[in-house]
């Protein structure tokens, strides 16, 4: 079964609930040469930088995945987990002695909660192993539904270059049919010019030079190895497509391939119909190398 074509663009959210809070992950895929990864956390988020990149280098190739992970904890994270209760009890002892030796006022809950280490950093929550589990969930989750994405837009695009590789073809031929069409087009021509500049003065054309000078234009038009070249990157494209994976460099390089043939031939033809249809060629050309590269 072959594998789908995924482009490199893509967006995706996943959350996921826990006992201790809500878990909120973002992921936005842009184009990229390689596989690149930002992460941003928000909130109390035990380190996911390694977490985030393992599971993209699973699964994605090429693209600038940029990831915000967003934790927002609940009332029982917010109070009770994050309260030292023996370092509590020691501090308002501590501060109660202090009030009584200094005749201070009365010690409040809030003066206690001041004291560093009675109430633990948000970043520590991370160090819990269960957080560490969600963490993990919501990144796989999130890199699953960021696949799906690309995998939906990617095949759209392979529609869409699937079409444009079938109007190359298209047009291919027509160059090929009118190619063939050239050399006795050019000697018609050129015999009816002829015939017009030597009317009256009683001299014939030579038939040996009009010959001649008619296989010089046909091998300086030849247009026959483009031809099969372009047929051949034609197929080749087809391929890829229904192999799919992460085709997106090969088909570019394809492309570049497809645009090196049709200048080729342009240059080659002074041919006033086919040159109007080299110029559509061209356009088309153009149109894959805008959609291949966005494909992985």
């Amino acid at each position: 079964m072959s594998e789908p074509v995924r482009s490199m663009t893509g967006s995706a959210t996943h959350v996921v609930e826990t006992d201790a809070g809500r878990f909120e992950a973002e992921a936005r895929s842009v184009n990229h040469r390689f596989m690149k990864s930002t992460v941003r956390t928000h909130g109390p988020v035990p380190s996911v930088n390694d977490v985030v990149e393992a599971a993209l280098r699973k699964s994605v190739r090429r693209g600038h995945v940029t990831v915000h992970v967003r934790f927002r904890p609940g009332p029982a994270t917010d109070f009770e987990n994050r309260i030292h209760d023996e370092a509590f009890a020691a501090a308002a002892r501590r501060l109660r002695e202090l009030a009584e030796t200094h005749g201070l006022d009365a010690v409040s809950v809030r003066d206690v909660l001041a004291i560093p280490g009675v109430l633990a950093d948000a970043r520590t929550l991370g160090d819990d192993e269960s957080l560490q589990k969600s963490v993990r969930e919501v990144v796989d989750g999130l890199v699953s539904a960021l696949q799906t994405a690309r995998e939906h837009e990617g095949a759209l695009m392979a529609k869409e270059v699937g079409s444009i590789v079938d109007t190359i073809a298209e047009l291919t031929e027509r160059i090929a049919k009118r190619a063939d069409e050239v050399p006795a087009a050019y000697r018609q021509r050129l015999e009816e010019r002829l015939g017009r500049l030597l009317e009256g003065s009683g001299v014939e054309p030579d038939p040996a030079q009009v010959a001649r000078e008619c296989a010089l234009m046909a091998e300086r038009s030849d247009v026959r190895e483009e031809i099969a070249r372009l047929g051949a990157h034609v197929e080749h494209t087809r391929t890829l497509l229904k192999d799919g994976g992460a085709v997106g460099r090969r088909l570019d390089f394809l492309a570049q391939e497809f645009h090196r043939e049709t200048n080729t031939i342009a240059s080659k033809t002074s041919d006033l119909e086919m040159n109007r249809t080299v110029l559509d060629l061209r356009a088309a050309v153009e149109r894959l190398r805008e959609q291949v590269q966005n494909l992985e």
